[in-house]
């Protein structure tokens, strides 16, 4: 057994695996979904198969080259298409809203009470209570919002040109009060980037010709 040889091999793929990350881009390695977790899993398999099997090494450069390239345009794909981003990625589901619990959102996550405790421990959170907003995000993570940290909740109520169904529901607005608000001040749907409501506020980020920088806009539901 070649012993320099095998050493080699880790050290190239351990570089080429590095590069690949690098043209991906930084959320793969921070904030990985179901999506990207599959393509890292196959990933580290081609690559250990690669320095397993010496006929296979070559070929695994290549393996490797078509998952990134195919990453690279997904990502690039889910970074306009809304619906099939959401797809992929899914949703994040709120958990727990002013201390009242979301049991049919819970089950629809299959998150049980013991992971909700077990996420309030490591967040130094005592009690349900003491919870004013609780988000199952996509990553699998549980981001927590205590009641004593802000005064107002602010959910947001679109992201990437569509309506929050959830989120509307738990603020309880009308969503034909909202849609009347967008026609009125000739908004687009399609168009808007991110919104949120804050005390009758509707702050709303505007995709229009301006595709560096775009600034915060607000109008008032009547």
């Amino acid at each position: 057994m070649n012993y320099f040889w095998i050493i080699g091999k880790t050290v190239i793929i351990y570089f080429v695996i590095i590069f690949i990350l690098r043209i991906l881009g930084k959320r793969e390695v921070g904030q990985l979904s179901i999506f990207d977790l599959v393509i890292l899993l196959i990933i580290a398999d081609i690559a250990s198969i690669g320095i397993d099997n010496d006929e296979f090494f070559w070929a695994s450069f290549c393996c490797l080259a078509v998952l990134a390239i195919l990453q690279k345009l997904l990502s690039l794909i889910l970074l306009h298409v809304a619906k099939l981003r959401k797809l992929f990625d899914g949703d994040p589901t709120i958990i727990v809203y002013n201390g009242v619990i979301k049991l049919k959102n819970m089950k629809k996550e299959l998150y049980t009470m013991d992971d909700l405790v077990c996420q309030m421990r490591l967040e130094n959170v005592m009690d349900i209570s003491q919870i004013k907003l609780a988000i199952l995000e996509t990553n699998g993570t549980l981001s927590i919002i205590q009641k004593n940290e802000s005064s107002n909740t602010i959910l947001r109520i679109i992201l990437s040109c569509e309506l929050v169904m959830d989120n509307i529901k738990c603020l309880n607005y009308d969503i034909n009060k909202i849609k009347k608000a967008l026609s009125k001040h000739k908004l687009q749907l399609k168009k808007i980037l991110y919104a949120s409501i804050h005390h009758n506020t509707l702050t709303y980020y505007y995709h229009n010709k301006n595709k560096g920088e775009i600034n915060a806009q607000s109008i008032t539901l009547n």
